[in-house]
This record gives structure tokens, C-alpha cells and sequence, in this order.
């Protein structure tokens, strides 16, 4: 008769980590969270939710662009060594520079994550949206 909470923990968790990476306010996905390429909005335009409480607080986004740089260039590395036959230099060659240039790259997406990490854990002050 009723819908069961447990059964709608999984849409909702992909809908969240879905706003953070499309750059959007994780409450309601409808503020943006960047106002340049690499700078932050101070609050939501939408429900006006400040992304930045503390001092510091973005520094878990640093761990996720860490791990999300490593994931990439760890596995297409291994990808290019299991099926091709690429020599050991010549891959050197393609993935130093994508270890390199990745953090740059997903700086943004990072920062989307962080923010959904951080709205699911509750960290930010506005209200659960009900929906």
C-alpha cells in the first residue's frame, strides 16, 4: 500500500551524485555551482544555500580529483597494456601527460561531487528538499 523508503535510496543517491556532476546545487539542481571556468559561486541562485560553510571545506573536492585522476589513468593504462602492443616508453609517453593534465581537467566535476558528498552528508544548512 505505501511506497517503501528503502526502495527509493537508490534513485535519489544517483540523482544527487547526478547534480554534482552536471555542476548543479545537489538541494534542488537548479543553481549552477561555477560562475567562471574555475571559480565558485558564493550561494545558490536558486535557493540562495551557501556552498562554502567553512574554511577549507573543498579540500575533500582535492581527494576526489585525486582518486578520480588515478582511476583514469591506472585503468587506461592497464587497458593499453592487456590489448595492445604498445612499447612500455610509448605509453609513458600517453599517460604521464594524461596524469598530468586530468586534475586540471576534472577540477570541476570534483568540486560537483564534493558538493553532493557533502549535501548527503548533510553538511549544508538548508532543509532536505521534499519532493
Amino acid at each position: 500500500m505505501y511506497d517503501r523508503p528503502e526502495k527509493r535510496v537508490l534513485p535519489e543517491l544517483i540523482d544527487i551524485f547526478g547534480r554534482g556532476l552536471r555542476l548543479r546545487c545537489p538541494c534542488y539542481a537548479h543553481g549552477r555551482l561555477f560562475k567562471t571556468l574555475f571559480q565558485l559561486n558564493d550561494q545558490c541562485a536558486a535557493c540562495g544555500e551557501r556552498f562554502e560553510r567553512e574554511p577549507g571545506q573543498w579540500f575533500g573536492a582535492v581527494y576526489v580529483n585525486i582518486l578520480l585522476t588515478c582511476v583514469l589513468t591506472f585503468t587506461g593504462f592497464t587497458i593499453t597494456r592487456t590489448f595492445t602492443s604498445i612499447a612500455m616508453t610509448h605509453q609513458l609517453w600517453i599517460w604521464i601527460p594524461v596524469a598530468v593534465l586530468a586534475p586540471v581537467a576534472l577540477h570541476r566535476h570534483s568540486h560537483g561531487l564534493w558538493a553532493s558528498i557533502v549535501f548527503l552528508g548533510e553538511g549544508l544548512y538548508i532543509p532536505w528538499p521534499n519532493r
